[in-house]
This record gives structure tokens, C-alpha cells and sequence, in this order.
């Protein structure tokens, strides 16, 4: 990639950049928008940039794999797929780009499909179900005095919605939060060699756990996600495909509960250090809604997508090569002072707390979005009202950063609170 001068060099998979990458946004703002990152591509941050980045599906390609096989889980990086990964995948079932990884029509056709099963109407009925399981993972640990949140809490709790959403057994849930963990890696992350056997094993075994399961549904389909986007279709065409399908599941389980999880980490460190915060938030819950939009907005749970221009073309000045792997900085959005107001600050109260790309912006924008709120909302309410005094065990936590540029949480949070 031939980039000019003046754009700022940056390492994104640097350890200080993942520890806090608001400071390499901060300087982007302040000297061009974008920054050029040598082993992945160009990182576009300015608020303007991205939104025109987001509508020119045509110029930016989702469909960013270097081989044109689909969507692989093998990383950002360059390298080609080594001869022991291809045999581990000769046992997956094909892909195609689908979804996240695909471009209009065929992404206008899935987002119809996956929207009409995922519908607000339907989300917004499953808020007493998805209380129950908040506070069913709470009655498990109220009378310790502590805990372990990750493991225990946020995690559990979107992993167990999306199960019973999809209408599998909760008894599998643990695997798929380890096969979404490598996913999502395979979909973001610099993977070396030894990552992407590891990924690959989990495609396999998630390809192994769905397609009985799809093809049982287009027999004899249940009151359930799967059921309706295996059976889903718009007049005049033919149902989803067993090869679209499998991305499809596999960006539902992550977007089901990697978003969430990391979404109620981050904004349980921002209540634990403003403790006149969560009072205000304790007193009227309400607010609650306007706290998820800011943490959303302050410390977003994924910090940037990828795009491959299929054309030359200029980004702030950038000279950008067909081919070449372009980052939309989604979290660097909300950092952008032209827009936000002091952007550092963490205010509830700023006039435009829902403007942030906190899950992107465009055709693709996130479309478990509101589903992810309703979780992230119940959450905090039912951590706030039923865990009285909540503070930080650090003897027992690890706030370093997960090891990713892409997906932003931390590694362990240990809480304690007043047993009633």
C-alpha cells in the first residue's frame, strides 16, 4: 500500500495501543483522521470519513478474505492459509460470504431475512425471560458477598439468551462461547499459526453441531430463531441456503454474546470509578438507557470492522490501492471532538449520547443492536438493585485489556458487595 507522507504510522497490535487506544484516536483527530498500520491497512477514525465509508458498500467491500473462499476465520493478516489448516476446514461445510461478509444485494437480502426473524416486536418480548436469567446467575452468587463477573454473569447471560433464542440446549453453552471467542478472533485479529488451527477446529466443530440441526428445522421447524431464518424468505425466493446459514448462526452467536459481555464490563469499571454515578443510576433506572449509550460511545466493545477497497481511491488525504485493507475505526467515532464535546468526559447528559458507531453505521449496522441494549439495560439494573455497595476486588481482578486491537474488554473483574 503507497501511503503519503503525512499520514501518521500506528501499531495497532501494539500492547499500549490495546491498553488504550483513545489515545491513538486522540491523535489521529488531531493530525489527519486516518493512520497507517504497516501489517494491517489503513485505520479510518474521523466521524465523516466513516460514514461515507459505511454507505459506499461498492467502493469498500466487506468480503475481505485475500483468497475470495469466504468467510475463513483466518485472520487479517496477508498470509495464505497453511497446508495442515486447508485439511483441518476439507471436514467444514462450504461457506459463502454472507451477512457481515457480504456486500448489497446479497447483504440486503440476508439483513431482510435475519431482521424479520429478529424483529423488534420479538425483542422487546423476550425482556421478562431474559430478567429471569439475569436474576436466576445472581441468586447463584448473592449470598457470597462476591464475584467473579465475567464467568459468572456477563457472560452466562447473553450466551444463555441467544441459546434459547436459536432454541438449543443451554447444556451447550460453554461451547459456544469458546467457538465464538476463536471466531471472533478469526474475523479481527492477527492470527499465527498455531490461532488458526485452533480456529479452524472450532468452524468444524460448529459446522458438525448446525447442519443436522438446520436440516431437522426445514422438516419440522419449532418456535425458534433457527427455525424461522432456515424457513425465512422473501416472494419469490428460495429459503436460505445450509452454506449462507452457517455465517449467518456464526455472527448471531458472536454479536449475541461477545458485544454484550464486554458492554457490561466496560461499563461496570465506569460505575465502580464514579460512584456518584451509579447512585444517580440506582435512584432513577431509567437513565439507565442513556449510561448504555454512553459507554457504548466512551469504551465500545468493538473498536473496528474491515473493509477491502475494490478501487483506488483517496481517505483524508490517504492514497488507498484496489486490494488494499482498509479498518473503519468505529470506536475512534466517538472520539472524534468535531462531533462529541469534550469526548473524553463520560456524560449521560451530552445532547447526542446515541450518535456514537458504537455498533457501526450503515447497511451494516449491527443487527443484534437492540437486542444487545435490552441485555446490557436488564443487566445494570439488576446489578445496581440487588448488589448493594458494589466494589472492586483488586487483589482478585486482572484489568489488563483482552489481547486484541478489535474487541475491547478486560481480562478478569472481581467484585464485592453487602450481603442483606
Amino acid at each position: 500500500m503507497t501511503v503519503k507522507e503525512n499520514v501518521t504510522q500506528v501499531a495497532l497490535s501494539s500492547e499500549s495501543h490495546i491498553e488504550c487506544p483513545y489515545t491513538t484516536y486522540k491523535s489521529l483527530h488531531g493530525s489527519g483522521q486516518v493512520g497507517f498500520d504497516p501489517e494491517i491497512g489503513l485505520a479510518v477514525v474521523g466521524y465523516d470519513d466513516l460514514v461515507s465509508m459505511s454507505k459506499n458498500t461498492a467502493g469498500f467491500s466487506s468480503s475481505i478474505s485475500i483468497d475470495d473462499q469466504g468467510p475463513r476465520h483466518m485472520g487479517v493478516g496477508e498470509e495464505p492459509v497453511q497446508d495442515d489448516v486447508e485439511e483441518i476446514f476439507q471436514d467444514a461445510h462450504p461457506m459463502v460470504n454472507a451477512l457481515f461478509t457480504a456486500d448489497p444485494p446479497v447483504h440486503t437480502r440476508h439483513r431482510k431475512l435475519l431482521s424479520k426473524a429478529l424483529n423488534p416486536r420479538r425483542v422487546r418480548a423476550l425482556e421478562p425471560h431474559i430478567r429471569e436469567i439475569a436474576d436466576d446467575l445472581i441468586d447463584k452468587f448473592v449470598a457470597n458477598g462476591k464475584v467473579d463477573l465475567l464467568p459468572e454473569f456477563s457472560v452466562p447471560l447473553p450466551v444463555t439468551v441467544i441459546a434459547d433464542v436459536l432454541g438449543v440446549d443451554r447444556a451447550d453453552l460453554w461451547r459456544f462461547k469458546d467457538w465464538g471467542d476463536l471466531m471472533i478472533s478469526g474475523n479481527i485479529d492477527l492470527l499465527n499459526h498455531e490461532q488458526r488451527r485452533r480456529v479452524a477446529s472450532a468452524v468444524v466443530e460448529l459446522h458438525q453441531y448446525f447442519v443436522p440441526r438446520i436440516e431437522a428445522r426445514r422438516g419440522n421447524p419449532a418456535d425458534d430463531l433457527l427455525s424461522e431464518m432456515v424457513n425465512a424468505r422473501e416472494e419469490g425466493e428460495v429459503p436460505l441456503r445450509t452454506e449462507e446459514l452457517l455465517p449467518i448462526i456464526d455472527q448471531v452467536l458472536l454479536a449475541g454474546h461477545e458485544t454484550t459481555t464486554n458492554l457490561v464490563g466496560n461499563g461496570v469499571l465506569v460505575l465502580l470509578n464514579n460512584p456518584v454515578l451509579a447512585n444517580r443510576l440506582r435512584d432513577d433506572l431509567s437513565a439507565i438507557d442513556r449510561f448504555v449509550e454512553e459507554v457504548l460511545r466512551w469504551d465500545p466493545p468493538i473498536q473496528c470492522t474491515y473493509r477491502r477497497a475494490t478501487e483506488d481511491c483517496h481517505v483524508s488525504g490517504a492514497e488507498v490501492k484496489k486490494g488494499d485493507l482498509v479498518l473503519p475505526v468505529w470506536g475512534a467515532a466517538g472520539y472524534d471532538p468535531a462531533v462529541f464535546a469534550s469526548p473524553t468526559e463520560f456524560d449521560i447528559d451530552r445532547p447526542n449520547v446515541s450518535k456514537h458507531m458504537g455498533f457501526g453505521h450503515g447497511p451494516h449496522f449491527c443487527a443484534g443492536a437492540e437486542l444487545a441494549r435490552l441485555e446490557a439495560r436488564i443487566a445494570f439494573e439488576v446489578l445496581l438493585t440487588r448488589l448493594p455497595n458494589l466494589t472492586l476486588d483488586e487483589a482478585n481482578s486482572d484489568l489488563s485489556r483482552l489481547p486484541s486491537f478489535a474487541s475491547h474488554g478486560y481480562e478478569r473483574i472481581c467484585l464485592m458487595f453487602d450481603v442483606a
